[in-house]
């Protein structure tokens, strides 16, 4: 019979385990290596249970936004900011753009060296502040693949209208443009291009 050596008990093992610690066991085996195992109790399993859950929310709050319907998620980010105005605290996603609008951020970005871009207001509320009422979202087709949606708002003291014109790609909805029909009218993209 096989022997093998624990060096923190210094005794010899025929082929058994050996309980040295609650929970924890080694095991002996016949080429004298020694295995290490883990008993599992019942509140181990729920830290694992707890570990395994709180992993998962991590990495769906981090997944990306998906917009199945254009207008139901323009609302949603309109609902969301007016709520912020009593201390929520709401940032609308930025991973929405479509490929030609996210290149046109990311120069913005890099060219900002970590200072104010181009951008300076949100452009959601056409302002850096905003206290929004009076809202109302609709949509128009634009064909199979494009759809505008027009959000029409009291911002402060000002009259708002703002169209987002949204592309699908695959099943996904992205944001393409987005225009500012006010005062002073502007188109996102161009506001983007400015250090150009």
């Amino acid at each position: 019979m096989e022997r093998c050596y624990l060096p923190e008990k210094c005794e010899a093992l025929p082929n058994r385990s050996c309980h040295l610690y609650p929970y924890r066991y080694f095991i002996c085996d016949e080429h004298r290596q020694i295995s290490y195992a883990v008993r599992s109790s019942p509140m181990a399993r729920l830290r694992s249970a707890v570990a395994v859950f709180s992993i998962f929310c991590t990495l769906t709050l981090s997944a990306a936004t998906r917009i199945d319907d254009p207008k139901a998620f323009v609302s949603d980010v309109y609902r969301q900011l007016i709520a912020s105005q009593s201390g929520h605290d709401y940032t609308p996603p930025d991973d929405i753009y479509s490929a030609r609008l996210a290149k046109l951020f990311r120069e913005d970005r890099r060219k900002a060296k970590g200072e104010v871009g181009c951008l300076e207001i949100l452009f959601w509320v056409n302002g850096q502040d905003y206290v929004i009422r009076d809202l109302s979202v609709t949509s128009a087709d634009q064909g199979p693949d494009r759809k505008t949606v027009t959000a029409r708002f009291m911002n402060i003291d000002r009259r708002e209208e703002i169209r987002f014109d949204f592309l699908r790609n695959g099943r996904r909805w992205l944001l393409d443009e987005v225009h500012s029909t006010s005062a002073t009218p502007w188109t996102l993209s161009e506001i983007l291009k400015c250090s150009q």
